[in-house]
């Protein structure tokens, strides 16, 4: 370069580098994620923190923060008045947020790209830092937890964001096995599959793996709630985000075989 910026060796040396150093950020932070071994584990704790979510958030609002499912049943119950346990402000709002948390950065990612390792941070700091966010106003709200009013409605947002936002991640990356909060169609794929005795079935062990994990997330949530309150189960569940997060630099990116299997349909 010829600018005057670059005269001095040392500038000429900072000059030469930068953009080297920038060249190999830029392709690490736009490479696409790999299906591989990595990244389901990703998956599987990613459903483990939402089974924590899920048994924490039903204890004291009477509605899941995930599952909308079981709140699509549950409006219904309450709207044609068959009980008065459920909150219809709290079902509302949850299965509202999920919507909102699953459309806004499912439409982001499918700009920018859905796989991309930048875009698969910044979507998880986000759903974490909601997480941890829920946590903190439990801590600073009234104790017991009030199961309605300005601060329910405040935590069942955010976890409600939360998990639409990691569901439209999970789907994303196109492991349709794996995504990390509805459990009734892996149930029935495991069922129905046809190789489902076969000794090699990827298809079949993530999915046995993901119930495992949305299991054993729920009864975490269920003994850590027990033991120490919501609030704590939510930090147990931010951790469990935040973990994922940070191992997202370590993903191995995919190649053009990889991309080529992928336009086929089948498992990298």
């Amino acid at each position: 370069m010829s600018s005057r910026w670059c005269q001095t060796d040392s500038a000429q040396r900072n000059c030469t580098n930068q953009p080297a150093h920038s060249l190999r950020w830029r392709t690490f932070a736009h490479a696409l994620i790999r299906d591989d071994f990595l990244l389901e584990c990703q998956l599987l704790l990613l459903s483990f923190s939402i089974g924590i979510q899920d048994a924490a958030s039903f204890p004291d609002y009477h509605c899941f923060a995930s599952n909308q499912t079981g709140n699509t049943v549950l409006l219904a119950v309450g709207v044609a008045k068959l009980t008065t346990l459920f909150s219809l402000s709290n079902i509302g709002i949850s299965l509202s947020m999920f919507v909102l948390g699953g459309f806004l950065p499912g439409q982001v990612g499918n700009y920018f790209g859905p796989r991309k390792r930048w875009w698969l941070m910044a979507s998880s700091i986000i759903q974490t830092a909601l997480v941890f966010i829920a946590a903190g106003i439990q801590y600073a709200g009234p104790s017991p937890v009030e199961d309605t009013g300005p601060h329910a409605l405040a935590v069942i947002s955010l976890l409600a964001f939360s998990s639409g936002a990691q569901v439209a991640m999970a789907r994303g990356l196109q492991v349709t096995e794996i995504t990390t909060a509805m459990a009734t169609a892996a149930y029935v794929d495991i069922f129905i599959d046809k190789e489902m005795f076969a000794q090699k079935n990827r298809r079949r062990n993530r999915r046995i793996a993901f119930l495992l994990s949305l299991f054993a997330g729920s009864f975490a949530g269920a003994f850590a709630y027990k033991a120490q309150g919501s609030p704590f189960a939510l930090i147990v569940s931010g951790i469990g985000k935040a973990l994922v997060t940070i191992s997202l630099v370590a993903n191995r990116d995919m190649g053009e075989e990889d991309i080529r299997i992928e336009k086929r349909g089948g498992i990298v």
